[in-house]
């Protein structure tokens, strides 16, 4: 509401976050349960004295370092550029509310990559209990950075006592911080066995490669025997307004076992249970026959959880940024009320700078589409507003419109995961006028990143 809009067409700037992150995830988990591999492995070998396990875990540490400082730094970097552009409101919140937490954060992310350096390039110059140490350190360090930003991913969905304090330590410590922790460290033990599978494939000796293949199998079975209890904990501390929208539904996502996030759900416990099935009867009960082919089967399969299990993560917390506070295009929920009744151009500073410059009502139509429903909707791509009209007129769209003003569930069947429309009557009008023609040719929207609205005659 207070900052400029970065306009993404077709894909839609939620897609560019969601991809960027998502990647980002599936390496930064590799960071510290990859962290926590390695010192676990490098203890086992030195107190098996086994020079076989010393070669295979440095080599296993360059693949770790190359991908976790390169891939997962470039990514983490990407996130941050990508979700300013798309919710700057949100991003300033977070790091508004949580100023120490991220500077905490960032203090042991710094010491993690100089250990993740060091604990490298020391091979073979450091005595193998010293070399063992860096490992062990290594991975506490890492787990710390988890501590704090798993604070504050579960802050955005139960900000709990932070709503009536705002107490920084309230946000951290929320309803889903410790369940949400366990989970994510559970996965995390999974993610460095699958990719552990990936360089254990490669090992030539046939009889080694066989203890190392079933070895980094055993790293899936934490989270298959304690994940579903860790998952029943967390979602015992989700509102329960959320985990109604999984099941029942909305009129745009389907209903019942149909709605998009249900599918989500069950399309991440198929590919953990594939996984699962995939891990025992492969290179546990089967090692000789699995190969890198198949471990990159394997790890794909697992990158696809990640994906869905995020995604609808995310999903939950709609139609909000931080539940029950911030809305997902950057309106606060207690501004709500007062920017309905006085217009949401007046109070909207970049909204409201371009509006001045349009004398169209369907102008100023556009410059509230752009600000209010762009965070989510595309004009010709994703959740694309052209389908979603269809063929409704100017009055039939002002209707729907007004419905979407309401914030009672009983009136608003889209409340739950669509923020509810802030507009007075007068720019409810200009956005049906703006939204009834979008798809005439003359009012096909510019596909520039930002800038004025296209000037049209009323």
């Amino acid at each position: 509401m207070n900052y400029p809009l970065w306009v993404v067409p077709y894909l839609g700037g939620t897609w560019v976050v969601g991809i960027i992150s998502i990647i980002h995830v599936y390496i930064s988990h590799f960071a510290v349960g990859g962290g926590i591999f390695l010192a676990l492995a490098e203890e086992l070998a030195y107190k098996r004295n086994d020079d076989r396990m010393y070669a295979f875990l440095k080599q296993h540490s360059r693949f770790f370092l190359l991908l976790t400082t390169v891939a997962g730094a470039v990514t983490g970097v990407g996130i941050w550029f990508s979700i300013s552009l798309v919710n700057p409101d949100g991003i300033h919140s977070l790091i508004q509310s949580f100023t120490l937490a991220w500077a905490e954060e960032y203090l042991f992310f710094v010491a993690e990559l100089a250990t993740a350096f060091a604990y490298y390039y020391t091979w073979d110059r450091l005595p193998r209990e010293k070399h063992l140490l860096l490992a062990r350190f290594y991975a506490v360090l890492s787990v710390f950075t988890l501590v704090i930003i798993n604070g504050i991913l579960t802050f955005m969905l139960t900000p709990g006592k932070w709503l009536t304090t705002h107490n920084w330590m309230d946000g951290v410590f929320n309803p889903t911080y410790f369940p949400s922790l366990c989970i994510r460290l559970l996965i995390m033990l999974a993610i460095a066995g699958m990719y552990a599978l990936i360089t254990s494939s490669m090992i030539k000796e046939s009889k080694f490669r066989t203890v190392m293949v079933r070895y980094a199998a055993k790293w899936l079975l934490p989270i298959f025997m304690l994940g579903p209890l860790a998952t029943i904990w967390f979602l015992t501390q989700v509102p329960q307004a959320s985990i109604d929208t999984i099941f029942t539904g909305i009129q745009s996502s389907g209903v019942g076992n149909f709605s998009v996030l249900t599918r989500a759900l069950y399309l991440s416990l198929v590919l953990s249970g594939t996984i699962l099935l995939f891990a025992f009867f492969g290179p546990y009960l089967n090692p000789k026959a699995f190969t890198f082919r198949i471990a990159v089967l394997f790890l794909i399969c697992g990158l696809a959880a990640t994906a869905s299990t995020e995604w609808m993560r995310e999903m939950l917390r709609k139609p909000y940024v931080v539940y029950n506070y911030l809305y997902s295009n950057g309106l606060h929920k207690a501004d709500l009320e007062s920017v309905t009744r006085n217009g949401y151009l007046k109070q909207s500073k970049w909204a409201g700078a371009i509006a001045k410059e349009c004398t169209a009502e369907s102008d100023q139509g556009e410059a509230i589409f752009r600000f209010q429903c762009m965070s989510c909707h595309t004009l010709d791509g994703y959740r694309s507003m052209r389908r979603l009209l269809g063929s409704r007129d100017e009055d039939a769209i002002a209707n729907f419109l007004n419905i979407l003003r309401s914030t009672d569930p009983k009136k608003n069947n889209y409340s739950g995961i669509m923020p509810p429309l802030a507009a007075n009557d007068a720019e409810l009008r200009c956005l049906a006028k703006y939204l009834a023609g979008v798809n005439a040719e003359q009012r096909k929207l510019s596909e520039q990143l930002g800038g004025l609205p296209l000037k049209t005659t009323n």
